[in-house]
């Protein structure tokens, strides 16, 4: 008939005639509150997953110590290169990290940062060993907070 009212609300506003409980027929406010809803617990999720895996604390060598840890668990170690402490025996290089109440003899075969040096904060990523040293994979050097002018004689 032509000057009928349409029978449901979808077909008032010109969509073809569903019923009343379809999805096209949420209300905007509904559905940008499910999307978003779904959206948040995607990148939640992205987040979780990706530090999950990834999460190696620093510990000082006193607490590496205290822990007794003989496992391959990765670990972060930070502290102060000991003075004295660098020997270079081909691709090998060992060195003692000290907190100021303890230190750790630690061997790699990174190729080491142009900072490292005695006295030098370093953080060591590895794992200690049976033998009592840390087997590091990887060694970070701190680079100097303060660029300082250079001293000269006069």
């Amino acid at each position: 008939m032509p000057g009928a009212a349409p029978a449901n609300k979808a077909a008032r506003n010109g969509r073809p005639a569903t019923g009343d409980n379809s999805p096209i027929d949420m209300q905007p406010r509904l559905r940008f509150a499910f999307a978003a809803i779904i959206v948040s617990g995607v990148v939640i999720g992205l987040i979780a997953w990706s530090i999950s895996g990834t999460t190696a604390y620093y510990k000082t060598p006193s607490e590496l110590l205290a822990a007794g840890e003989t496992s391959q668990t990765p670990v972060r170690v930070a502290g102060k290169v000991v003075d004295g402490s660098i020997d270079r025996a081909g691709t090998t290089t060992t060195f003692e990290v000290s907190d100021g109440k303890a230190s750790v003899p630690i061997s790699t075969e990174d190729v080491l940062p142009d900072t490292f040096a005695d006295g030098v904060e370093v953080v060591a990523e590895g794992a200690m060993t049976g033998k009592g040293y840390f087997s590091a994979s990887t060694v970070i050097a701190k680079c100097p907070s303060k660029f300082k002018a250079k001293q000269t004689s006069s």
